[in-house]
């Protein structure tokens, strides 16, 4: 691990810290002018990643072909570099499907910039066989480990790690088997007593014999689903849903080594409506009050947030938050969310990807519980609107100290491309560079070889792989392997801040970051979820050409704020939250 030598050391602690971060230049950031093209180098025939994720049918029959299998960057051995989690769905043919595998990264043994993988699955004691969508990792019992949730049709697994490269299924005796149809599940403190609680998206109730695929009538012998004149299965609209789930972390009561969690959607107001489809799930702190908000996105009905309340308790305000619909006041299909301060104003904004014949879309975070639909006057809602859209990211590619945002694009229903309506099954994915003026340029068709794969791809999950300070990227696709693509961008200098939680959470997630440095002031939240996936539990933060950080201030869950001042930047830092918030531990 890349370390760095702290020139001067300041800690803060207080309860209850709200306010916005600070601003650079109270008249709005300034537009940058780009210093060389974005480049993504698809580096996948270098690894031996050439597993393929099965989800479904090929032709893509039924609403479960459609969705994908997700993935996870994950430390498991605690030896410094990524490991991969990729999970398998299954067939209607074969519902035990292949095993989910568990990558061991051995490092680069070439001298090509690229590691290679071993899978260690059965030795771990991993491989699950139930048709497996999204992942997400996370040190759930504080031991200084990461963990595992997968979400299934069928019941869910928890894999504690035991800290030899073991894992141990606890899932039913934790409480969290969760047996509906899950897509997604994220990890927070919401109630900010220093362990991680779970939100599970639950998507529809669905058995091959009840509900109708492609060519199948409707019940009552009503004509099949179609979609612009083209026959399809049925979308969510002809199903029953399936409620979400919200799970509070209780610790571990009984002495065994295992966190025990209690439902309690109702109880923190958490309402699963009625007709509500979640396909991902994202929390922030929306409102710069110190406590995490959380936003669902929801398949073909309006989206959901709810404003935590302080206490762990939640109101559902999508609506008058501006956050339910887009500009024109419609319903979208939410399929994935990313969020960041892409204008520079100190606010954590909203992308929201969707279905294709309609945009993506970025809402401006304004302040006063508001945000206002932006898709259009941003360039995102023009280049994204015949594009169907699943994994988003915003991450600074070029280290300019700009947000970028990189998403997956894909379609569901293969017969598109006999359908003369603009779009395709498979499709190239999107990149759009920040301009620093609230605006972004789709530059995705000179962004290199990763930018010119044409796939039907799901999953988006970014780490630092090859340990150049940049941030590469992993993309999970429909029925085939997952590409790597890493980033060749010209960029500037960066940092990576990593925490290790006392008080709070041992991953920190939730943690606010504010860093000054170059006459900029950036904003992060420590998260290791991603839609349909997990990724380290690492920030990265582009410097352009500063080489000195003026301020680096981290506001921890538990409330304590630490401190750094007049820092030289030599890739990564490590923090420690001091045990009664008056210092921490930096390497």
């Amino acid at each position: 691990m890349r370390c760095v030598a702290l020139l001067l050391l300041v800690s803060l602690a207080f309860h209850g810290c709200s306010g916005e971060s600070p601003r650079d230049d109270e008249d709005g950031p300034l537009r940058v002018e780009a210093t060389g093209p974005l480049r993504l180098t698809d580096v996948s025939a270098l690894t031996n990643l050439d597993i393929v994720q099965v989800s479904g049918s090929e032709t893509v029959d039924h609403i479960i072909d459609s969705i994908g299998a997700g993935a996870a960057w994950l430390d498991y051995d605690a030896d410094g570099d990524a490991d991969l989690y990729l999970a398998q769905g299954a067939t209607r043919l074969s519902p035990e499907g292949p095993p989910d595998r568990l990558l061991r990264n051995d490092g680069d043994a070439d001298g090509d910039g690229v590691p290679r993988f071993t899978d260690v699955a059965h030795e771990a004691g991993l491989g699950d066989r139930r048709w497996s969508f999204g992942v997400s990792a996370a040190d759930v019992d504080n031991d200084g480990d990461t963990d595992l949730y997968i979400a299934n049709w069928g019941a869910n697994r928890l894999y504690l790690n035991n800290g030899d490269g073991t894992f141990t299924d606890v899932a039913r005796e934790a409480g969290v088997e969760e047996t509906r149809w899950s897509t997604s599940s994220t990890w927070s403190d919401v109630d900010r007593d220093g362990d991680l609680d779970l939100y599970v998206t639950n998507y529809v109730v669905f058995d091959f014999e009840r509900y109708p695929g492609r060519g199948r009538p409707l019940a009552g012998g009503a004509p099949p689903c179609v979609w612009r004149g083209l026959e399809t299965f049925c979308g969510p609209r002809n199903l029953e849903p399936a409620p979400d789930a919200f799970y509070r972390n209780e610790g571990d009561a009984d002495g065994d080594g295992v966190p025990r969690f209690v439902e309690s959607t109702a109880a923190a107001g958490l309402l699963s409506y009625a007709g509500h489809f979640a396909l991902d799930a994202h929390f922030f702190d929306a409102d710069n009050d110190g406590d995490d908000d959380l936003y669902v996105a929801n398949d073909s009905v309006q989206n959901t947030y709810y404003v935590n309340n302080g206490d762990g308790t939640f109101d559902e305000q999508a609506i008058l938050s501006g956050l339910a619909y887009n500009e024109q006041g419609m319903e979208q299909a939410g399929m994935g969310i990313s969020s960041a301060d892409f204008n520079g104003d100190g606010r954590l904004d909203l992308a929201v990807t969707n279905f294709s014949h309609d945009h993506d879309t970025i809402y401006r975070n304004d302040g006063d519980g508001m945000f206002t639909d932006v898709s259009y006057p941003s360039g995102v809602g023009t280049a994204s609107f015949l594009s169907l859209a699943w994994g988003v990211r915003f991450a600074d590619l070029d280290q300019d100290g700009l947000e970028d945002l990189f998403v997956a694009h894909g379609h569901v229903y293969p017969q598109v491309d006999e359908g003369g309506i603009g779009t395709s099954f498979r499709l190239p994915n999107g990149l759009y560079r920040n301009r620093g003026d609230g605006t972004f340029d789709d530059v995705a068709a000179g962004a290199g070889s990763g930018l010119a794969l044409v796939r039907s791809s799901r999953a988006l999950l970014a780490t630092d792989l090859d340990d150049d300070g940049d941030l590469d990227f992993l993309v999970t696709n429909l029925n085939a392997a997952p590409d790597l693509l890493r980033n060749d961008s010209p960029g500037g200098n960066s940092l990576a801040v990593r925490l290790i939680g006392t008080r709070s959470n041992r991953d920190g997630i939730g943690a606010r970051i504010v860093v000054s440095a170059g006459n900029r002031t950036q904003i992060r939240e420590m998260r290791t979820h991603t839609p349909y996936g997990a990724t380290l539990p690492v920030v990265h933060f582009g410097l352009g050409e500063a080489t000195r950080l003026e301020r680096l201030e981290v506001r921890w869950p538990s409330g304590s704020v630490t401190a750094l001042v007049d820092i030289e930047p030599r890739g990564r830092i490590e923090l420690q939250e001091g045990p009664s918030g008056e210092g921490p531990a930096g390497r």
